[in-house]
């Protein structure tokens, strides 16, 4: 492992901690209390180590950016750091089907000598890196951006996760952090349900605005309609309690293709209905009608329930439209 991967732990951003191993350094989305939540299940504690809405950022002189990593685990078949120089997408760099854990990466900046700017590369939102060195050229500059533990917190399932888009800058929850100009913590988790045990009120950030976006694996989880009210609105309260200084915003579950199967629970109209009725009790909360945020155009997912990187551009500009009408 490289000395300059301690270099490194100081440029994470979207993240609220940087645990170092013998293999490397790695962002964290969670506390060690959320982790432990998610720990019993696998695939769940593989998508919780997910960098989903983590960020590398520094202003630098730089002629380049190279750096080792390890894919410890990954939940789709792609991978891919997406490089914004100065507010503006220029590259990105990674695969299809990767082959094999080790991966390098290396981009040529194209600075001027001694021309600084801000270089902020997204981190891959569906897979768990271990960063093993990092390397600058040499007496270039490097200006921490610096960790902000305030602004938008993304609570959610696979869609706040960003499945399926396959680039990290193309999630609705980066897209609205950036339309909303705040920093953004993702604290999405694929496959996850309304769970009020998953909140920690000791997190160290405190949001302007919250998100909360569940329901579509609940659908198909619970036995139950009042099961689903029980566990629903323990949530709701929760977040309105450790929140109540903030903004807070309920997305009903946008389009599947399913949405018109009978499930024990009930049908999807009444799971929806049944969230609405549930927040209409807590007049500080904000609800978004899910299903205006992307149309049901089978193209604009990958498997008619997750939106590719087309879909979650629609998701966040609607998004955005109706969160700005509140402010």
């Amino acid at each position: 492992m490289s000395g300059n991967v301690q270099l490194l732990k100081s440029l994470f951003t979207g993240c609220l901690d940087v645990t170092e191993t013998e293999e490397g350094v790695a962002p964290v989305r969670f506390t060690e209390r959320q982790l432990n939540v998610y720990a019993p299940n696998e695939g769940l504690s593989i998508r919780s180590r997910c960098l989903a809405g983590c960020r590398l950022e520094l202003r630098t002189d730089s002629e380049y950016i190279r750096f080792d990593f390890i894919r410890k685990s990954s939940v789709r078949n792609f991978i891919y750091f997406d490089i914004w120089v100065d507010g503006r997408w220029v590259a990105d760099i990674g695969e299809d089907n990767p082959e094999g854990q080790a991966g390098s990466f290396c981009y040529e900046t194209s600075s001027s000598v001694g021309e600084v700017r801000h270089i902020c590369i997204y981190l891959p939102h569906c897979a768990e890196i271990i960063f093993r060195s990092f390397e600058l050229s040499p007496n270039a500059v490097c200006e921490p951006v610096g960790q902000t533990y305030s602004g938008l917190l993304c609570l959610g399932d696979s869609i706040s996760q960003g499945m399926d888009a396959k680039h990290p800058s193309s999630t609705y929850a980066t897209l609205l952090a950036r339309s909303l100009d705040m920093p953004l913590l993702n604290q999405g988790v694929g496959g996850y349900i309304f769970n009020a045990d998953s909140l920690d009120e000791n997190m160290p950030y405190k949001p302007q605005i919250v998100t909360v976006a569940y329901g579509t694996n609940d659908w198909v989880l619970h036995e139950t309609i009042a099961r689903f009210r029980d566990k629903c609105a323990g949530y709701i309260d929760t977040v309105c309690q450790q929140y109540a200084y903030a903004r807070i915003y309920v997305i009903t579950p946008i389009w599947r293709s399913i949405r018109n199967e009978q499930k024990p629970l009930g049908t999807f109209d009444e799971l929806v209905q049944m969230i609405k009725e549930i927040c209409a009790g807590f007049p500080e909360i904000h609800v978004i009608d899910g299903e205006s945020l992307v149309a049901n155009y089978g193209r604009l997912f990958a498997d008619g329930t997750h939106p590719i990187d087309e879909g979650f551009v629609h998701m966040a500009l609607n998004l955005y439209k109706q969160i700005r009408n509140t402010l």
